[in-house]
């Protein structure tokens, strides 16, 4: 008998945004200022290795209650003034 194992999955991979800073936020979920700006990968893995990267995003994102929001060029400008946002 000949058996095909294939291991298929997703991993999503964080990464500071370098741009902006580590500029704490707000999270209105939690209440902490723990929110930082991340660029997010999201790629499909084979046997546990990244081969297809299939969306990406910049986003805030909790670092004590993993709530995250996507945001746009004009939040990223705000955080490089050095304004900090929230969470909506």
């Amino acid at each position: 008998m000949d058996f095909c194992f294939f291991l298929i999955g997703f991993k999503e991979f964080n990464k500071p945004l370098d741009d902006v800073g580590q500029i704490p936020c707000y999270c209105s979920n939690c209440h902490n200022t723990s929110v930082f700006a991340i660029r997010t990968t999201n790629v499909v893995t084979l046997f546990f290795i990244p081969v297809l990267p299939f969306y990406r995003s910049k986003r805030l994102k909790c670092n004590i209650c993993g709530a995250s929001g996507d945001i746009n060029n004009e939040v990223i400008n705000r955080l490089k003034s050095g304004q900090p946002v929230a969470i909506g």
